[in-house]
This record gives structure tokens, sequence and C-alpha cells, in this order.
């Protein structure tokens, strides 16, 4: 099995010292001006990987792997541990995190069509492969609901928690009852299907039309209708500085939560990344009803060792579990296994918190709302079981 892992300023620094270590070798007595050619040509080589882990923000850490199916190079494991009472509650940062002040993502800067095979190779070495696949099923499971699980002392127990009741109570055509929000809202798709990404092309834009805030809006407008009044929350959190998003999605959170305290569960919704050895990026495809739809994966997070200040994470797994229940039921192939994560991505502050991502980068838009359509759908059943009166 290829082992699957993304690409960090750290790993894109070790390349170049390796490069820069090959090149000091080859250069001997020789005169002045080819010494600074080469010179010249390493500098070349740091700036061009250096620039292009900057750009991808993917950190070094893996999950473990599983069989079926490739390790996550999810943005949920780039966050910085904070320095106030949120210590030890998100992952350390990688290497390659960045500060954006400088310059507004874009994620339109590839904008060219595609090519025939005459196309140059100096064009096409610009480029890497993209392998479209329906993820599968794999990690524990029962009656359909598959967990992969990255805590150590804790395991899920699905059959119990499908019998559970959440601590939620939903009360229709009242007042706000689901808060949507996004960490990283500038996470943004593909524009279009194809079999290669451009290595320039960079998956952020502040466009929140072309970002996962339109896939939220597709969330928003399946419960709304269904009685089930909800509050999407478009704030930037990651831009103009990435670093510390989660800190400010949780102050942003809070005060929502306050303002309105009839609500009952609040949906982080992101969107994923994962990369192979290769430079291969991977889209999680599964066709719903004769229609492509961006695979989706749900994060329920653990106090795995009791440092998160998180005691109430029990409850987010029975709302996790009985959703990936009910789209497993309706929708084949729609969810990669829930993650079962060692972290608590806010979602210590309500007992019903989600954390759900929508396709990879490589993904189509229309792709990911349609996901979000389903997932919609699904979240529309399972708190309708929630109602009183």
């Amino acid at each position: 099995m290829s082992k699957y892992k993304s690409f960090s300023v750290h790993s894109g620094l070790c390349r170049c010292r390796k490069a820069i270590a090959a090149a000091a070798a080859g250069i001997t007595a020789a005169a002045l001006p080819i010494t600074i050619l080469g010179i010249g040509a390493v500098g070349a080589i740091v700036f061009r990987v250096s620039s292009f882990s900057a750009r991808t923000m993917m950190p070094a850490t893996e999950l473990s792997s599983f069989a079926d199916e490739p390790e996550e190079s999810s943005s949920r494991q780039q966050e910085t541990q904070p320095a106030s009472s949120q210590a030890a509650s998100e992952p350390p940062k990688a290497s390659g995190g960045r500060n954006l002040s400088e310059n507004a993502p874009d994620a339109s800067s590839d904008t060219s069509s595609d090519v025939s095979s005459a196309e140059p190779a100096a064009k096409k070495a610009g480029r890497g492969s993209v392998l479209e696949k329906k993820i599968k099923n794999s990690g524990y499971s029962f009656d359909g609901v598959y967990v992969k699980d990255g805590n150590s002392n804790y395991n899920l127990d699905v059959k119990k928690l499908l019998k559970s009741r959440a601590k939620c109570k939903i009360k229709k055509d009242a007042g706000y009852q689901v808060l949507i929000i996004h960490t990283h809202t500038t996470e943004s798709y593909a524009e279009k299907s194809r079999d290669w990404y451009s290595r320039k092309y960079n998956p952020r834009t502040t466009d929140k039309s072309e970002s996962v805030v339109a896939v939220g809006d597709e969330i928003e407008k399946k419960l709304n209708a269904a009685g089930i009044r909800t509050l999407h929350i478009t704030t930037y959190h990651d831009y103009p500085e990435y670093t510390g998003a989660y800190d400010r999605a949780r102050k942003t959170i809070k005060s929502y939560l306050k303002k309105y305290p009839s609500i009952e569960m609040v949906i982080d919704v992101h969107r994923d990344a994962m990369t192979q050895d290769d430079g291969t990026k991977i889209k999680p495809t599964a066709k719903i009803k004769g229609k492509k739809a961006a695979q989706v994966m749900i994060i329920t997070g653990c106090d795995n060792e009791g440092k998160l200040d998180f005691a109430g994470w029990r409850s987010n797994s029975i709302m996790a579990v009985q959703l990936q229940k009910r789209m497993a039921d309706r929708y084949e192939g729609l969810a990669r296994p829930l993650y079962f994560a060692p972290f608590r991505y806010n979602m210590d502050l309500t007992p019903n918190s989600l954390l759900i991502e929508f396709g990879t980068d490589v993904n189509t838009l229309a792709e990911a709302k349609y996901a979000g359509q389903l997932v919609g759908n699904c979240l529309v059943d399972v708190l309708g079981e929630y109602v009183i009166n």
C-alpha cells in the first residue's frame, strides 16, 4: 500500500538541504562564474520548494493508515497550540502554516484550459496528477457505521450510541436552533474536474460564493426549509492571518451562543486535502442518484488524555454517529469513515457540535455543494427525531 502524506515547509526544506549538499559536492575548484551559477541554481531550487510548501499549507504530521484508504492531510491538523486556556485543545501547528496578511488568497490563479498532448513539456512539468476514487469503508464498524479511531484510550461503542439520546431539543419555527460556521472560511475547490492540477493553484479564496461558505449555504437552505431555523455565519477566521483561526472561531461561536441561547447544534464546515508521496492529489467522489458528490467525513473529538477540559465529548459522539448512520442508509458511499479524533476543535461549546469535511481541494464546488444538500437532508432526518412541542 502506498503511504499518503502531505507536503510541508519542513519536508520541503529537508529536500532543499539534500539538493544543496549535492550541489556543494559537485562544486570543485571551478572558475568563479561557474561557482556563482551553481549557487544561483541552488537558490532557485530552495525558493521553488519553499514557495510550493507554503502555498499548500499542508503539515508533515500523519494519521495512522488503513488498508482501504489514504491518510488524511486534513487542514484540521494545522492549527497552533493556543496560548490561552485552550492549550492542548488543538494539534501543534506544522511548519507549513503561513501568515497571509500580505496577500489575499486567490483560488483563480490557474486559469489555463485543458490542452492537447502536444503541449510543451515545460508547462506540463508544473502539474501534478489527480486520482478520483471512492474512499472505501475501513476501521471498526457496526450496522453500516464505520469509525476510524485516532484515540488510544477510548473507542466509540457504535451500537450503544445508536440507541442513545443526544442532549438536543429542537423547536421548529422558533429561535435559531443550528449555527453553521467556518474556522477555515477561505478553503475552496477546483475550477474544473480534471485528472491534473496546477502546482501554482492556491485552493483558497475570499470569494464566499466559491468557498466552503457556499457548501454551508446548501445545508442552511435544507434546515430552514424543514422549519429548523439555522444561522449561517460567514466571518473570516483564517484571513488575513491563518494562525489562530480556531481561537477566533471560538470567540465567534461563544458570542452567538450568548446572543441566541436557543442554539442546540454547531456545525463547523471544512474542506479536506489528501496528497500521496508522489504528489498525486486524491479526489474522494461518490455517485449518488447518478450525480457526482464529494465524499464527506465527520470528525468528532475526544479528551483522550484528560487534558482538554472536554468532559462532554461523549454527547457529541452520539450525534456524530447517528448522522453517520443516516448518511450510510440514505446515500451509499457519501460518507467516508467517521474520524474519532483526539482533539477538541471547539466542540466543547455545545453538546451537539460537529466538524464536517466536504471533499478535498481537487473536488469541484458543484460536487461539494451537492454533498452539502445531501448532508442537509440527513441532518433534517436526525434532528427531526429531537423535535419537541
